[in-house]
């Protein structure tokens, strides 16, 4: 096994809908625009085209880790690339499967020097938070947490924060915690169907794929998203950091 040091960035793949894709896709900008080689995975195979990373990326690889030995063909992939980091975005209901793969392959991992940073992106939902804590339960100190309050549905996050299973969280994983601003709705769609991150509005690549945002004050918004969670990010360099 390649024992140089490796960092893997995955999101917790709960409930779809919250936002967990613009996430990944974020992160994938986050270390684009400073030079960090990532290799990219969209572990989403249900959404076969619109939707997924590879959408937005379609470098990404495709990858089913519920098929049999899919999580160690991911590693495999990873640990042989020339990146320091790779990044997966996970399915909906694939906690049960990465669960398992932990306990068996985490502590050889662990001693080839690879290291784990786990997303949970959340809402004022409390079915997205009890995601984050599934997933801590089971994975405990094996990985690190990185926590994004995402404020589409809202800016009541108390059953995170102010409940006892959310203090325990807090206390013993000492995640760190950003959030991501509510984005216009029809300025996310429009970047969603055209398959691009807000970080790429202006770019040669938003020109190829047609006109994008025709109204100032939509692409300023696009490019004001883009800033607010690259800096929110940078905030967390020391989880996202090879």
């Amino acid at each position: 096994m390649n024992t140089t040091s490796k960092l893997i960035v995955f999101s917790c793949g709960g409930k779809g809908g919250v936002g967990k894709t613009t996430v990944a896709t974020s992160i994938a900008d986050y270390y684009a625009t400073r030079g960090i080689a990532a290799t990219l995975f969209d572990c989403d195979t249900e959404n076969k085209q619109r939707g997924s990373l590879s959408h937005f990326f379609p470098s990404a690889e495709k990858l089913d880790i519920r098929a049999e030995r899919g999580l160690d063909r991911f590693v495999d992939i990873a640990l042989a690339a020339e990146a320091p980091v790779a990044l997966a975005d996970l399915a909906a209901g694939s906690g049960r499967d990465t669960f398992q793969w932990f306990d068996t392959m985490f502590d050889g991992l662990d001693a080839a020097g690879v290291r784990f940073t786990a997303v949970a992106t959340i809402t004022s939902s409390a079915s997205s938070v009890e995601t984050l804590f599934t997933w801590a339960n089971a994975l405990g100190n094996r990985a690190c947490y990185l926590v994004v309050k995402n404020h589409i549905a809202g800016d009541d996050f108390g059953y995170f924060e102010d409940t006892e299973p959310g203090r325990v969280f807090l206390a013993q994983a000492e995640p760190i915690v950003i959030d991501l601003k509510t984005r216009a709705r029809e300025i996310q769609i429009e970047l969603d169907n055209r398959g691009l991150t807000a970080a790429q509005v202006g770019t040669a690549e938003a020109a190829r794929r047609g006109p994008l945002l025709n109204g100032g004050t939509a692409r300023v918004r696009a490019e004001a998203y883009a800033r607010q969670i690259d800096a929110a990010l940078d905030s967390a360099r020391a989880l996202l950091h090879p």
